[in-house]
C-alpha cells in the first residue's frame, strides 16, 4: 500500500470575499494633470508582533491559485475554492509564524546544506533530479527561491516535531490491526461479489418471524448448506430455486443495510438477521473479486506510518493550537 499525501483540501466553499485583492485608490485630476495611483497594503492577521501581510497571502496562495484557474469554470464555484484557498493558506502561515516563534525559543535552526540534503531526498523519492524537481515547482506558479523556503519551512517543522513531540507517539497493535480492517472496509467498497440470502416471511407473527430467522442463522453457521436453507425457508419466489443466490453485483446495488452487511463480511460468512420492510433476510457472501492489499504481516510498516502519522498530525495541531493561544493570534481577513 501506498501512502499519498494529499493537499490541503478545497471543501466548505464559501461566497469569495472581494477585499482579499489589494485596494486601490486612483486621484484623477482636472485637465492636464497626471494620474497618480497610491497602493494601500492590507494587514490579514497578526501573530504576537508580526504581521501577514495580503500581499504575502497572495504570493503563497499562488501555486494554488493556478490549479483553481485550470481546473474549475469561471462564476461561484471558482470564486468559493479561491476563497478558501485564501483561507487554508493563511492558517498555515499563521502555524508557521508560532513554529518560527518556537524553534527561535529552542535555537533551532535549518542551515542551506540541509535543504539541499532535503531537495535530493525528495527528488530520488519521486526519480527525479533536482533540477527536474525545482522546474516542477516553478512550473506550478513558485519561483525556485519560494520553493526552497518552503522545503526549508518543512524541514523546520521535522526538527520541531522530533524534538517537541516525536516521544508522545506510541503506536499499538490493536492501532495497527484497526488501520488495516479499515484498508480493507475502503477496498471493498470497489469489489463485485456474489451474495446469496434467504428472506424469511412474516407469517407466524414478529416473534415466530425472529425465532426462525435466529435458527436459520445458528443452522447456517454450524454447517447446513446455505442453498438448502433457502429452497427450503425463503420467501423470495426469485431466488429461491437458485438457493438464494444472486447476480454479480457491486456495493451499492442491494439495500443500505444489506449492503452494509456485505461490505462486513469476509467470504464464506454469514449475517445476522436483517430487517428489510417485513422480511427479515439473512446473506451469505459467496464470492468476492480478488484484493489487491498486502497481507497484515507484509504491511506491517506501511500500517505503523500511517499510524505515526495520523497520531504525530493529531497531537502535531493540539501543539500548535496551545501556541497560537500563547502568541495571541489575531485573524483579519
Amino acid at each position: 500500500m501506498t501512502r499519498r499525501m494529499s493537499r490541503p483540501p478545497v471543501a466548505r466553499l464559501r461566497r469569495w470575499v472581494g477585499s482579499l485583492l489589494l485596494a486601490s485608490a486612483a486621484t484623477i485630476g482636472l485637465g492636464s494633470a497626471p494620474v497618480r495611483a497610491a497602493v494601500v497594503e492590507r494587514i490579514v492577521a497578526v501573530v504576537g508582533d508580526h504581521a501577514i501581510l495580503l500581499s504575502d497571502l497572495r504570493d503563497r496562495a499562488r501555486p494554488f491559485l493556478v490549479r483553481i484557474y485550470q481546473e474549475t469554470r469561471p462564476g461561484a464555484e471558482r470564486n468559493a475554492a479561491i476563497s478558501q484557498v485564501y483561507r487554508d493558506v493563511l492558517d498555515r502561515m499563521i502555524d508557521e509564524q508560532v513554529e518560527e516563534r518556537a524553534a527561535t525559543r529552542a535555537h533551532i535552526v535549518v542551515t542551506s546544506q540541509e535543504i539541499d540534503a532535503a531537495l535530493q531526498r525528495i527528488a530520488g523519492q519521486n526519480g527525479l533530479s533536482v533540477a527536474e524537481l525545482v522546474n516542477e515547482a516553478t512550473q506550478s506558479g513558485m519561483t525556485e527561491l519560494e520553493y526552497r523556503r518552503e522545503i526549508r519551512r518543512q524541514v523546520l517543522d521535522a526538527k520541531l516535531m522530533n524534538l517537541r513531540l516525536q516521544g508522545r507517539i506510541r503506536v499499538t497493535e490493536d492501532d495497527l490491526q484497526a488501520e488495516y480492517r479499515e484498508a480493507v472496509a475502503e477496498e471493498r467498497k470497489r469489489l463485485g461479489f456474489r451474495a446469496a440470502w434467504i428472506h424469511v416471511p412474516p407469517g407466524g407473527g414478529a416473534a415466530a418471524q425472529r425465532d426462525l430467522a435466529a435458527r436459520i442463522v445458528r443452522e447456517a453457521r454450524t454447517g447446513a448448506d446455505f442453498a438448502e436453507l433457502a429452497r427450503t425457508y425463503s420467501s423470495d419466489a426469485r431466488t429461491r430455486s437458485r438457493g438464494g443466490l444472486l447476480p454479480p453485483m457491486k456495493p451499492g446495488m442491494l439495500a443500505p443495510a444489506v449492503d452494509r452487511a456485505v461490505l462486513a463480511l469476509d467470504v464464506g460468512e454469514i449475517s445476522a438477521p436483517i430487517r428489510l420492510e417485513e422480511q427479515l433476510v439473512i446473506v451469505k457472501v459467496i464470492e468476492r473479486d480478488e484484493s489487491q492489499l498486502p497481507a497484515f504481516e507484509e504491511a506491517r510498516p506501511e500500517l505503523e506510518n500511517r499510524v505515526y502519522l495520523r497520531k504525530m498530525d493529531q497531537v502535531r495541531r493540539r501543539w500548535l493550537e496551545g501556541l497560537r493561544r500563547q502568541a495571541h493570534v489575531v485573524i483579519r481577513l
